[in-house]
């Protein structure tokens, strides 16, 4: 557990905590990556899924982000020998432990619907009704 107090008063601790958040950030930045670790969070995946549940990505950049989680130890790939062979995803127990910041995201985002202005048009239309 972080102090945060002692991170406030030591330049030294603090540079240590910036740079494994910093390392923490990395392994889940990424225009995909999170919303792969969500889907993978409700349970296991083949490539098929994964590319239906994420509406615009290309196989190409699926292939790239689910190599790249799963060299940083966020997601088991599985082959099963069979002909066709099938490839499953499932995340590792480091990735399952960013469930409840998942909520705690979603969670977040129905809270700030609250405090959100609404847009131009749809302010425009409620008006001409």
């Amino acid at each position: 557990m972080i102090d945060i107090n002692a991170v406030r008063t030591d330049p030294h601790l603090a540079r240590v905590v910036q740079a494994q958040f910093r390392r923490a950030v990395g392994m889940i930045n990424g225009r995909w990556k999170l919303e792969i670790l969500w889907l993978l969070s409700h349970g296991t995946r083949r490539f098929g899924e994964l590319k239906r549940g994420l509406p615009g990505i290309t196989q190409h950049m699926l292939t790239a982000q689910l190599r790249a989680l799963e060299r940083d130890g966020l997601i088991k790939r599985t082959i099963f020998a069979e002909v066709p062979p099938r490839v499953e995803y499932e995340n590792t127990d480091a990735a399952r432990r960013l469930r409840p910041i998942f909520l705690e995201i979603v969670k977040w985002a129905e809270e700030q619907e609250a405090f959100v202005a609404p847009s131009e048009p749809a302010a425009q239309a409620s008006k001409e009704a």
